[in-house]
């Protein structure tokens, strides 16, 4: 049986500024929440190199993130490695809008 899960309050829609990203954590596990011009959009939180660096602190150049310590690139919206196509592919998550409000569903 599969247990369906609650979306989990990531903050006020007001609170991420248009093409940047914010590091939002649960339970342990950090999330990337981007804001860009076409909408919000969830990543895991670390890039898949051997840095594990935090994308929150990566550049964000239209729909394409930037790993400040390994320099690759990933699609925000797709996930896909783009400067590296043997990378593992960003895991990707819904967000949702409601009343002013963000949500994370996993």
């Amino acid at each position: 049986m599969n247990e369906e899960i609650e979306p989990i309050l990531i903050g006020e829609v007001d609170d991420i500024e248009v093409g940047s990203v914010e590091n939002f954590e649960y339970e342990d596990i950090n999330y990337s929440i981007f804001r860009l011009d076409s909408g919000f959009f969830a990543t895991q939180g670390n890039c898949p190199c051997a840095e594990r660096t935090l994308l929150s602190e990566a550049d964000v150049e239209g729909e394409e993130v930037e790993c400040p310590s390994c320099g690759n690139t990933f699609s925000i919206v797709s996930g896909d490695p783009i400067s590296d196509l043997e990378l593992d592919t960003l895991k990707i998550y819904d967000v949702t809008e409601e009343d002013g409000n963000l949500y994370l569903n996993l």
